[in-house]
């Protein structure tokens, strides 16, 4: 939810969410004991998304969390050859993560994030596992962090059709963020797949106007570009006018440079969102901008239940 708000995965701008501990299994908090978190996301079209989350420190042992991310992509009308109505059949994805973190020193925490993916599409079925693996580091006055997580370290166990194993592709990404004891504000860069330069290679805007050498006719493309700097990154900044009201905004250049329309770009690869306490709640709302014919909204709603038991206790 927070992620979404801030540009997309941000594993170093840490803003106490439970769910944020997907982007990065080093988040620990304290705080967070007991903790539970309901989202919803309508992406685009028919497609959404709905996740629960909750998290719970286990003493000395660390501190743990579980979500559960269930992705609908729609109802699907089959016909056959013939066009003969055959009914309807859905497409959907399912995700249970479980993730564990522990505290190396005051400074720096680590932590790893088991996943479960499973897939339904049709009369076909794929089940895949992978592992999260998190840095943290955290400046003693808190202003200053950084992150580094290697992402889907796993295969495919199950395949669609049952006839070849693929592993997943590996993702690499750093980041840091900085907040001021004078300003209420905190700035993030995310640098996202580290293990890979060239992104560009798959636009095929970028592939359709290569760089034509006037003498011999040979078509070449650089890969050593600003555009391909700027595909990794993204930016965001929080303003945080207190612990229970945030505002907070997100551009990702990648996403600009490969959705946004080049006659009218809009605000496509921008993301907003807010988080507010009320009480013994925390109401969250991102929309982010993926392509000028719509955007994508965020709901959820978070909770502490250790609130709710020392309530009863006192009544």
């Amino acid at each position: 939810m927070v992620s979404a708000a801030l540009g997309g995965s941000q594993v170093a701008t840490w803003r106490g969410d439970v769910n944020q501990i997907s982007d990065n299994p080093a988040f620990i908090d304290s705080a967070l004991h007991q903790s539970v978190s309901l989202n919803y996301l309508n992406y685009l079209s028919t497609i959404n998304q709905a996740s629960a989350a909750y998290s719970r420190m286990f003493d000395s042992l660390g501190f743990g969390s579980v979500y559960l991310r269930y992705f609908d992509y729609g109802t699907f009308q089959e016909y056959d050859e013939f066009g003969n109505d055959l009914g309807e059949f859905k497409a959907v994805d399912y995700e249970i993560g479980i993730s564990f973190g522990r505290k190396l020193n005051d400074n720096i925490n680590y932590g790893a994030t088991l996943k479960n993916v499973f897939s339904s599409m049709y009369q076909n079925f794929a089940y895949g596992a992978a592992i999260d693996l998190g840095g943290y580091y955290q400046s003693n006055d808190g202003n200053f962090s950084g992150g580094i997580t290697i992402d889907n370290i796993g295969m495919e166990i199950v395949d669609y059709t049952n006839s070849e194993r693929n592993f997943f592709p590996i993702s690499v990404n750093a980041a840091v963020s900085k907040k001021f004891d004078k300003a209420p504000i905190m700035f993030g860069l995310h640098y996202s797949n580290i293990q890979k330069w060239d992104l560009a290679g798959v636009d095929k805007d970028v592939l359709a106007n290569p760089t034509i050498d006037p003498l011999t006719g040979d078509e070449s493309r650089s890969t050593l570009t600003l555009d391909n700097l700027a595909r990794h990154l993204s930016a965001s900044v929080a303003l945080i006018p207190s612990e229970n009201f945030n505002l907070m905004l997100g551009y990702n250049f990648r996403r600009r440079l490969e959705l946004a329309i080049s006659e009218r770009p809009g605000l496509v690869g921008f993301s907003f969102g807010a988080n507010i306490k009320i009480k013994r709640f925390g109401i969250q709302y991102a929309i982010t901008n993926y392509h000028l014919s719509g955007t994508s909204n965020q709901f959820g709603v978070t909770t502490n239940l250790n609130e709710w038991y020392s309530k009863k206790s006192l009544n």
